[in-house]
């Protein structure tokens, strides 16, 4: 597949040149937009609805913000939670026991919610002691999770018999989780594994290791976190694991990459990308690079790792990455004003995102692209993709991106003078938004048609 899209003029990948990003007086001055698309990331990522999040941060399988939750996969999340942090086995058991109360309750017909929450709030602070008393510091952050949990829109009442146990295998990070699945609700889109198998190292003593530095990444801890990291990277060398080098670099480089470490985050991209034989990581690692370039405004870079990123996609057949970093090329060619590469690589993106048939990737793909063409005054093709990211969005229940879909098609019209138009847009926004947690989303959406 990747033949296919690949771009014909892209340079082949030839790693980073031994050459540091260095921001002197002047670029600094003279590059605000950079610093604060970069900003702007970092305050993203700091924010409460920033995506669906495990208790440390990491993504989990579906968006809470955007739906009814069902308790099947609160419950799926809730042992992919203990798992993480690997809860030994007589913890796990503890923690099981409460779970499987809740699994009764939600088979009734009429489930009892003060009791399922009463026992995920159990299980949640037998995990935090058990953090609490591996990392010496106090820890809340499942309980949290949980409290936080309780304020969206939960369906106590299971779907399915009986809530299929994940795969307990032990893995060194299950193909590092959070390059697996990621769900993120307007600035990302889900990204699914679709490579063969996850690797399993030998030694016990690189799992344990690994599992440790794991506890800290998962518990915010990332100075520790890192430190431990260069602990295990040492071991695996030693051990001449290279795969598990590979997958260390790649923990190290996200979690530099959190705290705006950009050349170190860069270095260690660029060595898991290398070290590792799983192309699902060497097109994250490139895509997370191209990311770093793009957000400092170093855009041909930013090109070439993309490209590279939507190779090693293809080679893995993973359509979602596919779609999304040819939509990331797309804006990088809109970024600067190369038209009629931002519109081929637009068609890619949209091709690629209809063949994945999943509702949230094509309504993510096509919104982008329609900001994208409305930045390059293609007002007419801009509406179009709003217009298809609606449907999308609307046949999975994202109220709230469909209704910034609505306000987006909205300023479109009165840009053209229709305020009817617009007004009956912005209406219908305002009636999908009433479902939705976002009070924001909601005051804009009103003040807008009050102005009308």
């Amino acid at each position: 597949m990747y033949n296919t899209i690949y771009p014909a003029y892209a340079k082949s990948y030839l790693g980073i040149q031994n050459k540091q990003i260095h921001k002197k007086k002047e670029e600094e001055q003279g590059s605000q937009s950079s610093k604060n698309a970069d900003n702007n990331l970092q305050e993203e990522r700091r924010q409460p609805n920033y995506g669906s999040h495990f208790p440390n941060g990491e993504k989990v399988a579906i968006d809470y913000t955007k739906r009814h939750i069902g308790i099947e996969q609160v419950l799926i999340d809730f042992r992919n939670t203990a798992k993480a942090i690997g809860t030994p086995d007589e913890i796990n058991a503890e923690v099981s026991s409460y779970l499987s109360l809740i699994e009764s309750q939600a088979q009734k017909e009429n489930p009892n919610p003060q009791i399922i929450q009463a026992n995920l709030k159990n299980a949640s602070q037998i995990l935090d002691d058990y953090i609490t008393k591996t990392l010496k510091k106090p820890s809340k952050v499942v309980e949290n999770w949980v409290d936080a949990l309780f304020l969206q829109q939960i369906d106590y009442k299971a779907k399915t018999p009986k809530v299929e146990e994940p795969v307990q295998e032990d893995v060194i990070v299950e193909e590092v989780d959070e390059i697996v699945e990621e769900t993120i609700p307007s600035e990302e889109m889900p990204i699914s594994q679709t490579d063969s198998g996850v690797y399993i190292p030998q030694d016990p003593e690189l799992k344990r290791m690994f599992l440790e530095a794991k506890k800290y990444a998962y518990a915010d801890e990332k100075e520790q976190a890192l430190s431990s990291f260069q602990n295990v990277l040492a071991y695996a060398d030693e051990i001449g694991d290279s795969q598990a080098c590979a997958m260390i670099h790649f923990e190290e480089a996200r979690l530099y990459d959190d705290i705006n470490r950009i050349e170190d985050a860069l270095y260690n991209y660029d060595r898991a990308a290398r070290q590792t034989q799983n192309n699902n990581i060497k097109a994250k690692s490139h895509m997370y690079m191209g990311k770093i370039y793009d957000d400092y405004v170093k855009l041909e870079p930013a090109i070439d790792h993309y490209c590279a990123a939507v190779s090693f996609a293809g080679e893995a057949d993973n359509l979602k990455l596919q779609a999304k970093v040819l939509s990331n090329l797309s804006q990088v060619h809109t970024e600067k004003y190369d038209k009629n590469n931002a519109l081929m690589f637009m068609d890619l993106s949209d091709t690629v995102a209809t063949q994945t048939k999943d509702g949230r990737v094509m309504g993510f793909i096509s919104s982008k692209n329609g900001n994208n063409c409305e930045k390059l005054g293609e007002k007419a093709r801009a509406l179009k993709y709003f217009g298809k990211s609606a449907g999308s969005y609307s046949s999975v229940g994202d109220n709230e991106s469909l209704a910034k879909n609505y306000v987006s098609a909205a300023e479109i019209m009165l840009s053209y003078g229709n305020s009817a138009k617009a007004k009956k847009l912005l209406g219908k926004a305002f009636l999908v938004v009433q479902s939705t947690n976002n009070s924001e989303l909601k005051k804009e959406i009103t003040q807008k048609i009050s102005q009308l």
